[in-house]
């Protein structure tokens, strides 16, 4: 394999005077769907933000394509979809705006759209099947559909890495499998690697190439498949986690 996307060594990281993330050695391939999961003030969403470069870290080294996060800053290496967007319903703003807004981070205040820009928005509204949609109102759209129009904002920069902070949150059973196959054709038409964090992780195990499963500390990373057990698995995530492993082989489950 070449340099990973992502490779962290020996990473600690405080918040408010705490340790919250502790020797975190980590790496992400390119091309990869990786999930880092875990409970609730895990740490989760710190790991995600240290590695873009939001987040400082006091200890260890964090390289994305061999280059540390002060390095790439402003090089639209990251597409980011945080966890909560805030936004008024009522506010007249189109799919098309919405989608616009990533081009025009990028550009002197009051300076307008380019051609080249335009063409960007509609091929990421084309990318994830929102195109026909790009003069409905944002505020109108399913969950999924929104969704699909906020990575389509990510995709709108032209990043390598897709970093998603709870993507699928909110959404229903038939939006999160329909948001999944996006990521997977992302992945396998663009090119894209995408990491992501989660709490669930029964549904991404079905989803991702390699699960990181942090509380604090990394406590497991690898395939689905090698999952840690039921013992080490309870010292994560407590004692009332069900957590079900998906075969490949079993005819009850959903093929890919």
């Amino acid at each position: 394999m070449g340099i990973p996307a992502i490779e962290i060594k020996n990473m600690w990281v405080r918040y408010n005077g705490l340790v919250v993330l502790e020797d975190i050695n980590l790496a992400v391939e390119e091309r990869e769907i990786m999930s880092i999961v875990g409970p609730n003030g895990s740490g989760k969403s710190t790991l995600l933000r240290s590695i873009m470069g939001f987040k400082e870290y006091f200890r260890g080294t964090v390289e994305v394509f061999g280059k540390s996060p002060a390095q790439i800053q402003g090089t639209g290496v990251f597409g980011y979809l945080p966890q909560s967007t805030s936004y008024d319903p009522g506010f007249p703003v189109s799919v098309f705006d919405v989608v616009a807004m990533a081009r025009f981070s990028r550009k002197p205040f009051l300076e307008r759209l380019s051609r080249e820009d335009r063409s960007l928005i509609e091929e990421s509204l084309s990318r994830v099947e929102m195109l026909d949609h790009r003069r409905h109102h944002f505020g109108s759209l399913s969950g999924g559909q929104k969704q699909r129009v906020l990575i389509a904002r990510a995709l709108a920069l032209k990043p390598r890495i897709l970093m998603l902070d709870e993507p699928a949150t909110g959404l229903d059973a038939v939006a999160q499998d329909g948001f999944y196959d996006l990521l997977r054709e992302l992945r396998d038409r663009r090119g894209l690697t995408i990491l992501m964090v989660s709490h669930d992780i029964g549904t991404v195990s079905a989803v991702v190439d390699r699960l990181a499963c942090v509380k604090r500390r990394l406590h497991f990373h690898g395939r689905p498949a090698d999952c840690i057990d039921g013992e080490e698995m309870e010292k994560i995530f407590g004692r009332n986690i069900h957590f079900i492993k998906h075969d490949k082989d079993c005819p009850t489950c959903r093929e890919d």
